[in-house]
């Protein structure tokens, strides 16, 4: 008989996946706030700043927090805490594409991007 420890948590897979697409586009908000208060009058507005700190902070942030995510969810299973954790890891990987894709029209894959996934 399968007990309740030993069964698959999609919930917590989605749930860190979710969270490591949402918690990026938060830093990115904090770094442009940022930006747009201790910037000189004669650099970028932050409208001009926050696509060039999203091409980085974005790839960057969200490598490091689906890391977080992945073990996270697999400290969470109990039971097979690696096939969680790369859950975690293909399905952002996966919703990245389909967001960047979503919002392209198309599929524009730089190198930071593909690096991060």
């Amino acid at each position: 008989m399968e007990t309740q420890s030993s069964k698959f948590r999609w919930w917590t897979v989605v749930t860190a996946c979710v969270l490591a697409e949402i918690i990026p586009v938060l830093v990115l908000i904090f770094v442009v706030m940022l930006y747009s208060v201790i910037r000189k009058d004669d650099s970028l507005s932050p409208e001009e700043f926050a696509p060039m700190a999203g091409n980085w902070v974005g790839p960057i942030a969200g490598f490091f927090v689906t890391g977080l995510m992945g073990f996270w969810a697999g400290r969470r299973a109990g039971f097979k805490p690696l096939q969680h954790g790369l859950a975690v890891g293909i399905g952002t990987a996966l919703l990245d594409l389909m967001i960047a894709t979503g919002l392209t029209g198309e599929l524009l894959l730089s190198g930071l991007l593909v690096a991060s996934n």
